[in-house]
């Protein structure tokens, strides 16, 4: 029995003394919780009023994803990559901080009033709709808020407060909205088309006031000193927002292309297919939250033994933690199709196709952070940019003959694709292969 408890007391230490680990753990868990969420919202959106709805929602969610990248203009990143260089010099961060801000809060008023003009073009022109310009007007006041949220969670990433940043970013939004959704459904009479849609509004209008009290407390007290300057800070944002910009549209590419292609309801069972793959993925954000900055601090300083040692640690962690979840969504992806819906059954395989990219995506490692916390912008961007044309293509000639199951192929054939790119690059530069091995 001491011999049991030496061994476990060891266990335990040697997680403490692994700063991936430890740190992880708590994001770790608020991903899990936050995906958690996002599947009860997606059940009582598609329970209550089936996939057509939720195609719908998911559509604005497309364009609003879409639209916070040029309000964002990657200053959400370079805040994570200058934040973290600055070594917790609080006056120097909360000066970057109000800088970052300052420009997001500009670019998002711009796009959001755009956004709202201009839905009734996007939604005759872009999709074929014209239906959908009132629920386009609806999301466009969604941008100032959702922007101003991934400002606030990445300054809270860069200070390695990382349960802040995984309760901001991964949980608060679907949490509220799942309140609110509920609310609204039982105690008014709004349309239930557009009920989903007002619910994630509100919630996300509420957590941008909480994470912004949180940051503000922060800082209160310290007088900021502006060590970048907005030009600099733009400097490396743009090349960022490019690389973000294009990861975020090979996400949503086959969404939008199924939406102006297929119905509603096509959307809405490709994307209850896509959200099961993607919780595969979920240790893969989870660690990255620590790790990000950690790959930045180590790079920038030269300690290139411990920055080469933290990519084989965090491959391995992510590789064993996620093999079971791939498994289970292996073995039985009908029934947990099905928990959605028996119209959503129809996406098994489907499922199955997804499931393919996203093992390769966890196998491979941080790829993305690595290059972007090291100065290799460019070349990440170069590298998606690739991926987003095979993507685009491949959806055009799959989607209209094999709907659904087209989306799918072209969706897993660009994440296999940059990350092998990625993989070989980081291999040749750095001398370190991301990709998971049991040495």
């Amino acid at each position: 029995m001491v011999l049991k408890s030496n061994k476990l007391n060891k266990l335990i230490n040697r997680f403490k003394e692994n700063e991936i680990l430890s740190k992880s753990s708590s994001a770790f868990i608020f991903k899990i919780i936050g995906s958690l969420l996002g599947y009860v919202f997606l059940l009582l959106v598609t329970r209550t009023s089936g996939a057509e709805v939720w195609g719908v929602f998911v559509l604005c969610m497309a364009l609003l994803n879409i639209t916070s990248i040029l309000s964002r203009f990657g200053v959400d990143t370079a805040l994570l990559r200058f934040v973290a260089q600055l070594k917790g010099k609080t006056e120097e961060v909360k000066g970057i901080y109000f800088q970052g801000l300052t420009l997001v809060l500009f670019l998002s008023i711009f796009f959001s009033v755009l956004l709202f003009l201009f839905s009734d073009i996007v939604a005759e022109l872009v999709f074929r709709k014209a239906y959908l310009t009132p629920y386009f007007k609806v999301i466009a006041f969604a941008l100032i808020p959702f922007t101003i949220i991934h400002i606030n969670a990445q300054a809270y990433r860069g200070l390695k407060r990382i349960k802040e940043f995984a309760f901001f970013q991964h949980t608060s939004k679907f949490l509220f909205a799942i309140v609110i959704f509920v609310l609204l459904f039982y105690f008014t009479d709004i349309d239930a088309i557009i009920l989903p849609i007002y619910s994630f509004l509100a919630a996300v209008i509420i957590v941008m006031i909480f994470s912004g009290v949180g940051i503000f407390k922060t800082f209160k007290a310290i007088q900021a000193i502006i060590t970048f300057s907005k030009k600099e800070i733009l400097r490396t944002s743009y090349p960022m927002m490019l690389s973000s910009s294009i990861l975020l549209l090979i996400a949503w590419t086959d969404t939008i292309m199924l939406g102006i292609y297929k119905t509603e309801a096509d959307v809405g069972v490709f994307f209850v297919a896509l959200k099961l793959a993607m919780f595969t993925g979920i240790v893969l954000g989870a660690v990255n939250s620590i790790v990000a900055p950690k790959l930045s601090e180590t790079f920038n300083n030269n300690k290139m033994e411990e920055f080469r040692i933290l990519i084989k640690q965090s491959t391995r962690i992510i590789f064993f933690i996620s093999l079971p979840i791939l498994i289970v969504l292996l073995l039985f992806p009908e029934f947990l199709l099905s928990l959605f819906g028996q119209e959503f059954a129809i996406a098994k395989t489907t499922l199955l196709i997804l499931l393919v990219g996203q093992a390769v995506n966890v196998m491979s490692g941080s790829v993305g952070f690595i290059l972007q916390m090291t100065g290799k912008e460019k070349i990440y961007q170069n590298i998606l940019l690739l991926a987003l044309v095979c993507n685009i293509l491949l959806n055009i000639l799959l989607i209209p003959k094999f709907g659904i199951e087209g989306a799918a192929i072209a969706s897993t054939f660009s994440i296999i694709f940059w990350n092998f790119l990625s993989v070989l690059y980081i291999y040749k530069t750095y001398g370190v292969l991301t990709t998971f091995s049991i040495r």
